[in-house]
């Protein structure tokens, strides 16, 4: 937790402290109450009005010469009205600069914590998984920024008013206050028992939150598959289940914070009940005076401080016990090492673009007891074209991720020309090579926003030149708004083939040397599909990587791999293959009777 509040700027954490301040004068205020409000009391038992009427205050006399006592009662009525009013007014001022100097340490954390997500590997993302992110970046902030306001506020109150109420109370009757203080051992040893019953079960909500968020956003994202398939009652089980898992840990938890505030009021009432005993039996035995009347005042006021102060303590200590574990979670993804796939300095791509994979060998964890890439070798000249083919889970989009430079390698190598991939700039890389992913993702904004992402500085006449290679200009122009037709969030206003044409555009914007079509074809007709594939060889000077499960794309080119458990089965021509190569044959002769 103390690594985060380092990290806070140094501009915030002068409000805090500046916030803490202004608190505790409050506190000063209130614990000054109870004495100002008790010489009250001594005006009711004065019968000679010509004798001086001395106030006390702490330790401090104040002596009025003689004069009727509803004088000295205006004097301390326009004090205790100014002290209210004071209060009121540094309450709201700490509480504005407490709350802004919070709120703008969560903004500070969230952009922090999303400039790190940014730079996280694919690795670094799977370990962490998507939907523990996403509760990370709001959730558990969210419980931090709480922890923030009642660290600077109810800590300060909290501590100060109990703490400052036994020291006033000692000074006023030490038998009495030795009475009051006993409480406090007992009232945090039950905070404390709390916390360490508490603090496992806070992990798990944290964990349910996860789970839910994960539920919450499969079900968003698949919402047409669970319509088409009727999936509706079944996703709702799922959904009622898990909310309930989150629903009973966190009643159980809530339950033991409840239980603390009657336990502790009843231990505060049971005190109270003694103190009116013994000046009872003081006044029974008229050994009471004036002053220990005055004196039962001040005790009852400084109890219910001490309580009450002990009490703002225990929802601190809450709020901590929470914010410790939504911390922890938090420097996770700040201390998480980075996969050092981004390299700044390095070796450039030369007016080679051969690429060139030798031995290579890849797992995705070291520990893993198999590799996902065993042995892969293949060359592809420039302006050239490899097919990639093989069944889900044989390796094809692991071996592009390599040479997109998405995942470190460590066994075999990737050569652009002569330079190995490892040792070239991530600039430089992405550059030289575009990529269509399998998931055609397009981001809220236009059509327009979403192509230049590819190349910002792009003019309208490259934007159609893309557009019209990837077979997306005729629809696109339909459009009332043509470029400038908006795009909601995932692109779910167009369809799954113009995503990908839209996609296929933007990747062409940038004229990539190397091109890989990642099954970015999976939505087209026949047609379409060989129109893009023929556009780009014929209009674009660029090598191109073909992956599909479909033969049809791939047959014209000038090599094929065929992977299976991440292993080139075989490779060769289209012609070639269908000879010499038994998965080749099965996987033609199946389409061809589709």
């Amino acid at each position: 937790m103390w690594k985060i509040m380092k990290m806070i700027p140094r501009k915030l954490k002068v409000l805090f402290v500046l916030g803490a301040f202004l608190i505790l004068l409050t506190v000063a205020m209130t614990i000054f109450f109870p004495n100002l409000i008790s010489q009250f009391i001594k005006l009711i038992f004065i019968e000679d009005k010509t004798t001086p009427i001395q106030i006390e205050l702490l330790n401090g006399r104040i002596l009025f010469p003689a004069a009727a006592p509803h004088i000295v009662q205006n004097y301390l009525i326009i004090a205790v009205v100014a002290i209210t009013i004071l209060n009121i007014l540094i309450t709201f001022l700490a509480t504005m600069i407490i709350i802004y100097a919070s709120e703008n340490t969560s903004k500070f954390l969230r952009i922090k914590l999303f400039e790190k997500v940014q730079k996280l590997s694919l690795k670094n993302i799977a370990d962490l998984k998507s939907e523990s992110i996403i509760t990370r970046l709001s959730n558990d902030v969210a419980v931090f920024w709480e922890f923030l306001v009642n660290g600077s506020t109810v800590l300060i109150k909290g501590i100060f008013m109990a703490v400052g109420s036994s020291i006033l109370a000692f000074l006023v009757d030490v038998p009495m206050a030795v009475g009051v203080v006993t409480i406090i051992p007992i009232l945090l040893f039950l905070v404390i028992i709390v916390g360490f019953i508490t603090n496992p079960k806070l992990k798990k909500v944290q964990k349910s939150v996860e789970i839910l968020t994960k539920d919450i956003e499969e079900n968003i994202n698949g919402i047409r598959v669970i319509k088409t398939y009727n999936l509706e009652q079944k996703k709702i089980e799922s959904f009622t289940r898990h909310n309930g898992n989150w629903y009973k840990i966190s009643y159980k938890i809530e339950l033991l914070f409840a239980t603390l505030q009657p336990v502790f009021f009843t231990l505060i009432n049971m005190l109270i009940i003694v103190i009116y005993g013994i000046v009872a039996n003081k006044t029974i035995n008229q050994a009471a005076t004036d002053q220990t009347l005055i004196n039962l005042n001040i005790f009852i006021d400084y109890l219910y401080n001490i309580s009450f102060g002990i009490m703002m303590t225990v929802m601190f200590l809450m709020s901590m016990f929470r914010a410790k574990v939504s911390a922890g979670r938090i420097n996770e993804i700040f201390e998480t090492v980075v996969e050092n796939v981004i390299r700044n300095e390095g070796l450039v791509v030369d007016n080679n673009y051969d690429l060139k994979v030798s031995n290579l060998n890849f797992k995705y964890y070291e520990t893993a007891p198999n590799n996902t890439l065993t042995n892969i070798n293949f060359n592809l000249k420039f302006k050239e074209s490899l097919g990639i083919i093989g069944p889900t889970g044989s390796g094809k989009s692991t071996l592009v991720n390599l040479i997109m430079n998405n995942y470190l390698y460590k066994d075999g190598s990737i050569t652009i020309g002569k330079n190995e991939l490892n040792k070239l700039q991530t600039k430089s890389i992405h550059d030289t090579v575009g990529i269509v992913y399998q998931d055609a993702l397009l981001y809220t904004g236009t059509i327009r926003s979403n192509l230049l992402w590819a190349k910002p500085d792009a003019t309208d006449k490259e934007l159609y030149k893309a557009l019209e290679n990837a077979c997306a200009l005729s629809f696109v122009t339909n459009f009332e708004q043509g470029l400038d037709h908006p795009v909601v969030q995932g692109g779910r206003n167009l369809s799954g083939g113009q995503k990908q044409r839209i996609s296929i555009a933007r990747a062409l914007l940038r004229n990539p040397k190397i091109l890989i079509l990642d099954d970015s074809t999976s939505a087209l007709d026949n047609i379409t599909t060989k129109k893009v594939i023929d556009n780009v060889r014929n209009n674009y000077h660029c090598s191109t990587i073909l992956i599909s499960q479909k033969i049809g794309p791939l047959r014209h080119s000038n090599n094929i791999l065929v992977m299976q458990n991440g292993t080139i089965l075989a490779q060769g021509t289209h012609n070639e293959l269908l000879a010499t190569c038994d998965l080749y044959q099965s996987i033609h002769s199946n389409q061809l009777d589709q």
